[in-house]
Formats: C-alpha cells, structure tokens, sequence
C-alpha cells in the first residue's frame, strides 16, 4: 500500500468540509485514521465530535473532548481557547436537554462563556463567544432581552465568517418572528440560508429552511410551507439529523418547530449521503451590514434549540 504524506492542516480542513457536509462518520474515520496523539487533529476531532452530537444525536463529543484535554499543553493559545469553546457548546447542549428548573448550571456557563468573550485572541472568535452568550440568555436564563445585543456583535464579527453570520441572523430573525415582524425575519432568514450553503452546511442549510417553511405558513401559503417541509424532513432523515428530522415532521403536523422537541431515547447511526451563494456582486460583509442596519425587536423567549453555531471556517478549527 503507498502511504501519502498529508499536512494535518490540509487533514483538519477536510474533516471540516466533510463535517459542514453532514458526513461526521466519514469526518471521523478521516481523523482516526492519521496516527494518534497530534494536538491539532485531537481538537478537530473533538469539534466534529461536537457537531455529530447536536445533528446526529451521538454521544461522542465528551470522549473526544477528553482526549483532546491530554493535548491542550502542545496546543497554541488560539488551540486552547477552542478547545474551551467546544466545551462551552457541549455544556451548553447537555443543559439544554436537562431540567432547566435550576438556573445556576446556567449562570455558570454564560460566565465561562463571557470570559471566552474577554480572553477571544480575534474578532471572529470574541463573535462566537458573544454568539453563545445570546443562545444561553435566550434558551436556558429566559432572559430574552439580552440576547439581541450579543448577536449583533456576532453578526458585525460574521463580516469575516460567513458561519457565524449566518447563525446571528437566524436568531436575530427569531425575535423579529416572534414579535410579528415577518418581513424582517424573512430576509435575515434568507440570507442566513444563502450563507450557509455557500459555506457547504448542509444540515445547518436544512435547519434554516424550516424556518422559512415557518415563514411561508405565516404568509398563509400553508401549502408551500408543507412542500418545503416534506423535503426538508426527507433530507434530515438521509443524512443521519434525525432531531431536525423530527422537528420538520411535527412541523407538517401542525406544530410549532420553535418549541423543543424531547431528547432521543437512542443514538441512532447516521447514513451519510453522496456530496446558493451569497448573490452575485455581493460580499459577506456588505450583506452583513445590510442586515444590521434592519430594524431590531426586542421580544419574548424564542427556544430553537437546534439552532447551533455549525464549524466555522475560521482558524479556531
């Protein structure tokens, strides 16, 4: 067998694009398969991990999380502080699914996540700690009215990571759904959708459309929401997402994706399938400024809790 030298940067950067992709068993056997102990694929593989367990419904992000602390000494700074943030994102799931009666859990995390936010070595990662500080304030604190001001310092940062503008402008669109400002939700939607297929996120492309399957029933094209719905929950199910599956099928029943749905009673195994930009003449950050200067509600608790920071295509990777 002739064995291939390959740079373990150029090996992180593919398990990335297969992970954006929904292929997190093939992301992993990539990983697996370079010989152990570098800190920079232990960390890769920990954030893969990550993503399988909110998409797949896996539970391997702990174990991974853990063979990637063993490494975090020959990590650089930028390394050490993703590897922190990919354990805020696995804590903040595990709180999430769990009875939320008892807040400090919570109020442990959002300060863990604020000292990600003052410690971020750059823009883009002080962006996904402030995006995080959002979800937490909104989803598990019920303080709705400190989310809005988090995701707008995230979205200025997406000027740089079409990722992480792409998940301010889904939540920013959720408080103006929820306050009945259709029309600003729906663009912020839509270009949160072109984004992340642009960046090849396939599940994060999917979620995304289920909230303008939700658009689409509050113009009362009930119709043409259950069309985007049906194919939306065909595709969740063939690659192995079986929570936004889910979700999309309540959906054509009637309910309201906005509402979490239980956490699966088995971890099911993936089956990975066979792998619109951003509009032509227009760049990530002139969108992105587009989108800010959108007039902004504050409102009540908008709870999507698959609506998670996919990989960013960023160096904390």
């Amino acid at each position: 067998m002739t064995e291939i030298a390959v740079p373990r940067q150029v090996l992180a950067s593919a398990a990335r694009a297969l992970a954006h992709a929904g292929r997190w068993q093939d992301a992993t056997a990539l990983l697996d398969s370079a010989p152990p102990g570098d800190p920079l694929l232990a960390l890769t593989s920990a954030q893969v991990a990550v993503e399988s367990d909110w998409f797949a419904g896996t539970t391997t992000a702990p174990q991974r999380l853990a063979i990637a602390t063993r490494h975090a000494s020959s990590l650089d700074d930028e390394g050490r502080w993703d590897l922190a943030f990919a354990g805020v994102r696995t804590e903040y799931r595990t709180v999430l699914m769990t009875d939320q009666a008892d807040r400090e859990p919570a109020t442990a995390l959002l300060h863990r996540t604020a000292t990600l936010a003052t410690t971020a070595p750059d823009a883009v990662r002080n962006g996904w700690a402030e995006m995080y500080q959002g979800l937490i304030c909104d989803n598990l604190l019920d303080k709705p009215d400190n989310a809005p001001a988090h995701y707008l310092v995230a979205l200025e940062a997406g000027a740089a990571d079409p990722l992480l503008a792409r998940e301010a402008l889904r939540h920013l669109g959720g408080h103006d759904h929820d306050h009945g400002d259709t029309e600003t939700a729906l663009t912020r939607w839509r270009l949160a959708t072109e984004l992340g297929a642009a960046a090849g996120n396939v599940p994060g492309t999917l979620s995304q459309q289920l909230l303008l399957a939700v658009a689409t029933r509050a113009t009362g094209n009930e119709a043409g929401a259950l069309t985007l719905a049906t194919e939306i929950a065909r595709w969740a199910t063939a690659i192995g997402a079986p929570a936004l599956a889910a979700q999309a099928t309540a959906f054509l029943d009637g309910t309201d994706p906005f509402a979490p749905p239980p956490p699966l009673a088995t971890a099911p195994t993936p089956a990975p399938i066979t792998s619109q930009p951003t509009p032509r003449g227009t760049s990530t950050a002139t969108a992105t400024e587009a989108a800010i200067t959108g007039q902004m509600h504050t409102a009540p608790v908008v709870v999507v809790p698959f609506m998670t920071a996919p990989l960013a295509t960023t160096p904390r990777q």
